[in-house]
Parts: structure tokens; C-alpha cells; sequence
């Protein structure tokens, strides 16, 4: 081939250069346009698949919601107790059954004075407990005691019989001996709030809004059981007890008087009527 056919080849290419340079750009444009018609698609479906599990998370919270909101309707809440309790051994010749034969008086609650509100609470409390255990104690309520008291004008005496422990930790013997006397009772029973705390902890949580919550009550009580005849403490014991309470309004809980009376009943059954020094045990419902 000559001079002019490689001349004539040339041109062929320079002329046909420009419709591939066109073809080229075509092609970028279409497979730059198919990346981002694959972004949107993919875009939307991230779009689609975060509607559908927000969907599910709710329908699954909305189904837990029902579930839960009709247990205090058809069963009580549940909730799980951990109980401690332990106590001094009783002082000899001390016979537990005399309690189910002689009423004992029941005093008012010591406490610290920001939870002395609790105490007609605890006081009803203490009352079934000691209908509720066997045998049976029998009891001169509180506000038995004390209109008995007011009726045989020992309210002061009873006053000063209450400073002195709040001083001492003591029940000053001729005091008790002349109040267990105008009682009727030879024991009284010394009832004491050591300790109440709540807690809320969020359990299920779905965009914010919290479906399940606990609260934890913490309880702490302790006894002491006196003998009005020489003043002495015939029998002291001391209990917690620690309830966890799924609930989904602040209403659905275990009642204080609830967590109480179990309370008072593991310290008198286990560690006044029966021989036991030391339990501790764990229970759910």
C-alpha cells in the first residue's frame, strides 16, 4: 500500500473517531444513569425496610401492651420477693404459746419522721400478720392501745415511756409496768420501720416510649417483743424483704400493706413462734 492509501486510512480513522468518541459517551451516561437509578431503588427499599420494622416493633409492643394491661384484671401483677429475716433467741423460760392465750399490745410504730406516714399502713399490716400465722396472735390493736391508755389518763406517762427509747434504745421498766398493768397485758409488742425505698428501672422501650418498667421496693422492719412484769426484751428480730414489680402504670404494683404483712410473717412465724434463727429464702409469683 502507497503513500495514499495509508493517507486514505488515516482519514477513515480521523473521520470516524468523533462517532466513537459519541458512542463512548453515550454509554458513560447510560451506565452512569443505571447507578443512579439502582441508588434511588436502593434508597427506597432502605426507606421501605425501616417503615416495616418499625411497623413490627410496634405491633409486636401493641401486642405486649394487651397482654400486660389485662393482668390486673384476671390475675395479679407479677412481680418477685426476696425475703431476709433474723433475730435474737428468745429469752428462757419464755413460752411462745402464752401469746395465744393473752392479748399483747401493740404500740405504736417507731420510725424516722419523714416515713411516719407509712405507719397506719405497716399498723394493719402487723394486724393480719399475727391473725394470719398459727396459732393465731392475739392483739391489742394500736389504736386500742392507745384510747386505753387515754381513758386511764397514762397518755403522758406513755409520752415519757417514748422519749426514753428514742434517748436509749430502753422502755423504762416502772413506765411499762404500770402501763402493762392498766393494759391487761403482761407483753408488748414494739413494731419499728427501719427502712422503705422505691426504684424505677425501664425494661422495653420502643422509639422513646416505654412499654415495661420494675420498680423495686426495698422494705426493712424490725420487732421487739417486751415483758411489762420486769422490763425485760424477751425476744428482737429484724427482717427486709425485696419486691421487683413489672407494671406499665404507676397503679399497677404490689400493695405496701401486701409486702408488709409477708414480712411480718416470716419474723413471727419462722423466728418468734417457731425455732428458727436465721432464714432467708426467694419466692416468685
Amino acid at each position: 500500500m502507497g503513500w495514499s492509501g495509508s493517507f486514505l486510512r488515516i482519514g477513515k480513522d480521523i473521520a470516524s473517531r468523533p462517532a466513537q468518541l459519541l458512542s463512548v459517551k453515550a454509554l458513560e451516561r447510560q451506565v452512569h444513569r443505571g447507578h443512579d437509578e439502582r441508588r434511588d431503588s436502593s434508597g427506597c427499599g432502605w426507606k421501605q425496610n425501616k417503615e416495616r420494622i418499625v411497623s413490627v416493633a410496634w405491633r409486636i409492643a401493641g401486642l405486649l401492651l394487651a397482654f400486660l394491661s389485662v393482668l390486673p384484671a384476671g390475675c395479679s401483677t407479677p412481680y418477685l420477693s426476696d425475703t431476709y429475716a433474723t433475730s435474737t433467741p428468745k429469752l428462757e423460760p419464755f413460752d411462745a404459746s402464752e401469746l395465744a392465750r393473752s392479748p399483747v399490745a401493740v404500740l405504736p410504730f417507731v420510725s424516722p419522721d419523714s416515713l411516719q406516714g407509712f405507719s397506719p399502713t405497716l399498723s394493719q399490716a402487723l394486724s393480719a400478720a399475727l391473725i394470719e400465722v398459727a396459732p393465731p396472735i392475739r392483739e391489742i390493736s394500736t389504736d386500742q392501745t392507745l384510747n386505753l391508755l387515754t381513758d386511764q389518763g397514762l397518755a403522758t406517762e406513755y409520752t415519757d415511756l417514748r422519749s426514753g427509747f428514742a434517748r436509749n434504745g430502753i422502755l423504762e421498766r416502772q413506765r411499762l409496768q404500770r402501763i402493762g398493768a392498766e393494759l391487761g397485758s403482761r407483753y408488748v409488742l414494739l413494731p419499728g420501720l427501719a427502712q422503705f425505698e422505691e426504684s424505677i428501672l425501664d425494661k422495653f422501650e420502643v422509639a422513646g416510649w416505654k412499654f415495661i418498667r420494675n420498680r423495686v421496693t426495698t422494705l426493712r422492719l424490725w420487732l421487739q417483743l417486751w415483758d411489762t412484769q420486769n422490763g425485760h426484751i424477751v425476744w428482737e428480730s429484724s427482717g427486709e424483704i425485696t419486691v421487683a414489680t413489672v407494671f406499665l402504670s404507676p397503679k399497677q404494683t404490689v400493695a405496701l400493706e401486701e409486702t408488709a404483712k409477708k414480712l411480718f410473717v416470716r419474723m413471727i412465724q419462722d423466728e418468734l413462734i417457731g425455732s428458727k434463727t436465721q432464714i432467708k429464702t426467694s419466692e416468685q409469683q
